[in-house]
């Protein structure tokens, strides 16, 4: 758990010398002295009494003071710096723009307008100065503020890079630099506590070139005491205090170290294993107390990535590094008081966004992060806004359906899935959200992943959005819904599209999507439904369409002894078997599927083995009225197909394929007889099946599907190959010209078509 603590508000004070005004050798320079307060006033406040933060939430800290903090928002061409106190009782204040830095532990900003410096005192108790640099040799570039010191860069016409300290002793201006051994002058500099400065140079010592680390003398500008760094050390993060110099080498190996140093001593580094999924480099260091450093990768809380634990700011005892405290669960920037205190803008699930105060606890002995002010933000992923889907029941047969959903989260940095599931199968599919700033919103047509239609029946959808930087819970949010659709021919498995019935070589029937087989390609698998084994005990099958009353296709089946069976559809597969009687051996062909009679009930026919044509009018019960005869001359065909209407006339029609290939068009009368018949076109000898499938493309109009053989597959069986001729309406060109499927072959699909 976190080690938090809370404290009741305290009584800002400051301590605010004179300010000195002089004038230095080669032009005008003016800066304030301020003497250090032994012990800076503090203040804080719990999780409940914290005042709101009046800035930015994206504000970077840059220093903190002894009564507040600079922060900075902005890009680097157009910045705009903040004061904020800690107490709340004033707002900030935001600085013209241009240029600002503050000096740690003190209230003083400094402004930059050409050569010219300002120092401002943000408590109010001392005057602005002014401080013009213009008239100097060479010119100035502030690095930082420590105290009341100026650091500054400059290059000598002789070309040597130099760090300088600008201060003020005794009423006079003092100029030193900073005695670096190398030519090339501070590689980067860093705060040394409230008043001090550490910098990074090269040095070689017995004729060793190395890196070193050294903590400069305010007072001489000498390097008393330098460190030499190990490989791989992470320059941008070095990190100085009174007592301890820290880094963290090998900073992008596999095995990662923190060094902690003990400055002006001989006892050797500690040296502590650090992991962080993502590589250490970038890792925030700070020095706390008198056995504590602190380490977090900063920008947590706008990371779309790692490892939440690489996120969080945690503590570790620098005799026993093995065990890190967490504190916080992010920090965006931090910075050091006077006290050597860390404050840091950052974030907690508990408490939320805002600016923390790391310090040790009194009685626990163990860091610990306590609210200063907050943003009135949450840090974990917030639902702040819903549009949840409807909770009525859908049809998706009308083209403008959708379930719609939206959510708005407190931040961005998320991601949200819905999963829709059909209570009736478990069958899911999962929507990934579509982002748009802090809004996630999905709108499902109403198919499954491989494209087919969903069906009929009660539904679930389940929201969860993720925090993508792995802070705080997921977010979730339910709700149900139904779906509806108008039953056809077709469709066996309740989801209103066309659907072929596959009996396959070693007698399992399965069930096959007509237009996802028609529109899916290679590498994707088909959709197959096994309904059940033992289908080769029939040598017709019919798929008549829906003869039983309900709202499901039917099926009747014809076994080896010549009885004809009904099974009675159902979502997804039929009901038991009953007997509609025997002797229906004597025909050889069988179709079913089209309204012969004009009744609104698909009709059964069958060719006897003289060629003759008789109708079985379907009851509507499963059963079937006494045959007519509908007349001679049948048996020159080798295929009947009762596709449905296709013409738009008042009944169902039937194609028939003679033996030399020709297909022709029998348009129903709707009493029970058809149409002298119409020339569709020869070529179709090489088909397997021709089956009357429905509307399988969704256009209103029923269909052809042909099946036909092509090269031998992978398991040695010839592969199908299928071509949808589409409906037109007319009956004279009552098909238009055929489209096979994109991925060419589909594999073996069966032995036969229905």
């Amino acid at each position: 758990m976190k080690h938090t603590h809370t404290r009741t508000h305290a009584r800002l004070g400051a301590a605010v010398a004179a300010v000195l005004a002089v004038a230095a050798v080669g032009g005008a320079v003016t800066v304030p002295a301020y003497a250090a307060a032994p012990v800076a006033v503090r203040a804080a406040a719990d999780a409940e009494q914290a005042a709101p933060l009046d800035i930015p939430l994206d504000s970077v800290l840059l220093t903190a003071g002894r009564t507040g903090f600079l922060s900075r928002t902005g890009t680097d061409a157009h910045p705009v710096h903040r004061w904020t106190p800690y107490d709340g009782g004033r707002e900030s204040v935001i600085f013209a723009a241009g240029e600002r830095w503050g000096s740690p532990g003190t209230d003083l900003v400094v402004s930059r307008a050409g050569a010219h410096y300002t120092f401002t005192d943000m408590t109010g108790a001392t005057p602005t100065v002014s401080v013009d640099l213009s008239g100097t040799a060479t010119p100035y570039t502030l690095l930082r503020v420590v105290g009341s010191t100026l650091v500054m860069e400059t290059t000598t016409a002789g070309g040597r890079e130099e760090l300088h300290l600008v201060s003020v002793e005794g009423g006079e201006v003092v100029d030193r630099p900073v005695a670096l051994p190398e030519a090339d002058g501070a590689l980067l500099t860093y705060p040394a506590g409230a008043d001090g400065l550490a910098v990074l140079h090269r040095a070689t010592v017995d004729g060793v070139p190395r890196l070193r680390v050294g903590v400069v003398d305010l007072a001489t500008g000498a390097l008393p005491e330098a460190y030499d760094l190990g490989e791989g050390t992470d320059r941008e993060r070095i990190t100085v205090s009174a007592t301890r110099v820290a880094w963290i080498e090998g900073a992008d190996s596999a095995a990662p170290r923190l060094t902690v140093v003990t400055r002006r001593s001989s006892a050797p580094p500690v040296r502590l294993p650090v992991e962080y999924g993502s590589g250490a480099r970038g890792v925030l260091l700070h020095l706390t107390g008198a056995e504590w450093v602190t380490s977090v990768k900063p920008g947590g809380g706008t990371a779309t990535g790692g490892d939440p634990a690489d996120h969080a700011l945690t503590a570790r005892r620098l005799t026993d590094g093995n065990q890190a405290y967490p504190l916080l669960d992010h920090v965006a920037s931090a910075g050091r008081d006077r006290n050597g205190d860390l404050l840091v803008l950052g974030g907690d699930v508990d408490q939320g966004e805002g600016l923390y105060r790391v310090e040790t606890d009194q009685v626990t002995g163990l860091p610990a992060a306590s609210l200063v002010r907050g943003f009135g933000v949450p840090t974990a992923l917030t639902l702040v806004g819903e549009t949840a889907p409807a909770a009525g029941t859908l049809d998706f047969d009308r083209a403008d359906t959708v379930l719609a959903g939206r959510w708005t989260f407190s931040r961005t940095n998320a991601s949200a899935q819905v999963k829709v599931r059909h209570t009736a199968t478990g069958r899911t599919v999962t929507l990934n959200a579509r982002q748009d700033g802090a809004a996630f919103s999905v709108a499902w047509k109403g198919r499954w992943e491989n494209g087919i239609a969903a069906f009929n029946g009660a539904y679930t959808w389940t929201m969860t959005a993720r925090p993508a930087n792995g802070i705080g819970p997921d977010v979730v949010r339910t709700g149900s819904f139904a779906v509806t659709r108008a039953p056809r021919p077709h469709d066996f498995d309740d989801n209103g599209a066309a659907d072929l019935l596959v009996r396959e070589a070693d007698g399992r029937l399965a069930l096959r999507d007509a237009r996802q087989l028609m529109t899916i390609a290679s590498p994707h698998v088909p959709y197959r439904y096994e309904i059940g084994r033992g289908w080769d005990a029939y040598d017709r099958i019919v798929t008549p369409g829906n003869i039983g009353g309900t709202s499901h296709a039917d099926l009747v089946a014809r076994d080896r002894a010549g009885v004809l069976w009904y099974y009675a559809g159902k979502a997804k597969n039929f009901a038991p078997r009953v007997r509609i009687g025997g002797g229906w051996n004597t025909y050889a062909t069988l179709a079913g599927g089209s309204d012969v009679t004009g009744d609104g009930r698909p009709d059964l026919l069958a060719t006897d083995r003289a060629g003759v044509l008789w109708l079985y009018p379907a009851k509507g019960d499963g059963t079937f009225a006494a045959r007519t005869r509908v007349g001679g001359g049948w048996g020159g065909y080798d295929r009947l197909t009762a596709t449905g209407n296709l013409a738009g006339g008042a009944a169902g029609d039937l194609v028939a394929r003679d033996r030399a290939g020709v297909l022709w068009l029998y348009l129903g009368k709707g009493d029970g007889t058809f149409a002298a018949r119409t020339r569709i076109g020869g070529g179709w000898g090489g088909f397997t099946e021709l089956v009357g499938a429905g509307d399988v493309d969704g256009d209103g109009r029923a269909d052809l599907l042909a099946a036909s053989e092509g090269p031998v597959g992978p398991d040695g069986l010839p592969e199908t190959l299928l071509s949808l001729y589409r409906g037109t309406g007319l009956w004279k060109t009552p098909f238009a010209a055929p489209v096979k499927n994109p991925g060419g072959a589909l594999g073996n699909l069966g032995e036969d078509l229905y």
